[in-house]
């Protein structure tokens, strides 16, 4: 059985409470001072709740200031129905140094889903979003970005279920109604331990926010998320009004694509220097040139080159110029043209 009481008896909010709350989701790490995950309740009275959460890994900025500025701008008179819940920064150890993984245990916190009350600070962390928060919403977006390694057309990504056509169309639904340049359906490889599984095995809808990369914040990739979020307030009823669809790279168009299997990937096939061919958004025919690899020895070899593995849309490519043979080159997604 949930425990219900469990978020209010940790912060002092009653998420049912009408109003504007903010608190802190103290965190133990055993070792003295707790890591303080930063939260607002917003709820303007009875109806569903839905979560916004940001600051997973600390070399994804776009989200974390997106969510920052919605705590602090969004008033219970804004919202018809429900609210939201807000948490900006849910690994202030990754952020604070800037990593992917948390500097306090080497975790990977979107790998350690559904947490462990008694384990290290990733696991404590995931374990009371887990328990503390998501009983009370109905839906989940993690906002990410591409971090120092990949950048990616500002999108939404949402999930493909084979076995499940309801739960995929209410998925492409929400994924429509964020309006990002981009929304992509994908197929998952490898689930274990993400926030993204742990949502829905408790048979919440969920979406994942891929919203630029490089490390580089835009004012374009903050607006993706500042328009997209109050889109999906009005999608599930919470926030009156038309949805908007926000400007990237001088056009407002907002396409919806998939990558369903693993020919949408293009790998590494040495390790060395990438040089890319093409950006993201382009679109490539398959067999073309997207990049060149270069080795980092001193024989004077020339360069791989890494082909596209079919025709469509770049939706990421590598950033960093370092790269290991394996690694993703790229992503080449195909428009998709049904629900």
């Amino acid at each position: 059985m949930r425990d219900l009481t469990l978020l209010q008896r940790l912060t002092g909010i009653n998420p049912d409470q009408v109003g504007k709350h903010r608190s802190k989701l103290a965190i133990s790490t055993g070792q003295g001072t707790p890591v303080e995950l930063p939260m607002t309740i917003v709820r303007s009275g009875p109806g569903p709740l839905v979560l916004f959460a940001g600051g997973c890994h600390g070399d994804e900025y776009e989200g974390s200031t997106a969510l920052l500025k919605l705590a602090r701008e969004l008033e219970p008179s804004d919202l018809s129905n429900g609210g939201v819940v807000i948490m900006p920064i849910i690994n202030p150890p990754a952020i604070e140094m800037g990593t992917r993984a948390s500097p306090m245990d080497g975790k990977d916190l979107n790998r350690v889903y559904p947490g462990k009350s008694d384990g290290s600070v990733s696991e404590r962390i995931a374990y009371f979003i887990t328990n503390a928060i998501l009983p009370h919403v109905i839906a989940a977006l993690d906002l990410h970005a591409g971090g120092y390694t990949t950048s990616m057309v500002p999108s939404i990504m949402g999930h493909f279920f084979e076995d499940d056509p309801q739960r995929t169309h209410a998925t492409i639904e929400m994924m429509r109604s964020f309006r990002a340049p981009m929304g992509i359906l994908i197929k998952e490889f490898n689930t274990e331990g993400m926030l993204d599984t742990t949502v829905e095995k408790m048979g919440l809808l969920f979406g994942c926010c891929e919203l630029g990369g490089g490390g580089m914040p835009t004012s374009e990739s903050i607006a993706v998320a500042k328009i997209g979020v109050r889109n999906i307030m009005k999608h599930f009823g919470l926030m009156q009004g038309a949805l908007e669809t926000p400007s990237w790279r001088g056009a407002r168009r907002s396409v919806l694509v998939e990558a369903l299997s693993d020919r949408h990937y293009s790998k590494a096939t040495q390790s060395g220097i990438f040089e890319p061919l093409v950006d993201i958004g382009e679109l490539v025919e398959a067999g073309q040139a997207i990049g060149h690899i270069h080795s980092i020895d001193w024989r004077g070899s020339d360069p791989s080159v890494q082909y596209a593995p079919i025709s469509g849309l770049v939706y990421c490519r590598r950033t960093l110029g370092k790269i290991a043979s394996g690694e993703t080159v790229a992503v080449v997604a195909r428009e998709r043209t049904h629900v």
